[in-house]
């Protein structure tokens, strides 16, 4: 099944429809990640933003959080990465649900085995943390999500945590411009490492 076909949350998928009769120039549809399939560094957000993602079909582009990434992504010459999300289609009120949850992790599970130079993983929010820990089936409260957490899934790849870049966590000052760049700052040293 190609994603664009993936009918498993159909309240998601009734959403989408809703959306694309008010928006029909948008996408509406499950979005796939993007960029080198031979990348160190994947970078995993949570979801499609409404006017980003959803409206492109390309993670990350098109909004406040795809103009911050991409921006950090230009100044640190950092072309070699794949993005995405770990839930694929915008949820409703922007909160994606268990089921979609759930139901995404086998589009993360597939794309991440694509992967095959991945060093690093780079999670935008304690949501997208928390679902690539379950992949690599690490569990527990020593594993608590924090800014900056460096976690070794396995032998080959490691992650790195980091407050999601949403225009209200950047309002708020949870998380600011010059945080987030020192993840990816992070994230390609440790890649040219081979760490």
């Amino acid at each position: 099944m190609h994603l664009t076909e993936c009918n498993l949350c159909t309240e998601v998928r009734s959403h989408l429809n809703i959306l694309k009769e008010k928006h029909p120039e948008y996408h509406c549809m499950p979005v796939s990640g993007s960029g080198n399939l031979n990348s160190r560094i994947c970078l995993i957000g949570l979801a499609p933003g409404l006017h980003g993602a959803n409206k492109t079909g390309i993670p990350f582009t098109s909004d406040f959080s795809g103009n911050v990434i991409r921006k950090i992504l230009k100044e640190l010459e950092m072309e070699d990465i794949f993005i995405t999300n770990t839930v694929r289609c915008y949820p409703e009120k922007n909160k994606p649900n268990a089921n979609a949850l759930n139901n995404c992790q086998k589009h993360n599970l597939m794309e991440i085995n694509k992967l095959t130079n991945i060093k690093i993983i780079i999670t935008l929010g304690a949501v997208a943390y928390r679902q690539i820990l379950k992949l690599y089936n690490i569990y527990g409260n020593s594993n608590k999500f924090e800014h900056g957490r460096i976690i070794k899934l396995n032998k080959k790849i490691s992650l790195i945590s980091s407050y999601h870049c949403s225009k209200l966590n950047f309002n708020t000052h949870k998380v600011t411009y010059d945080m987030l760049k020192t993840i990816f700052i992070k994230a390609k040293k440790a890649a040219e490492n081979g760490r």
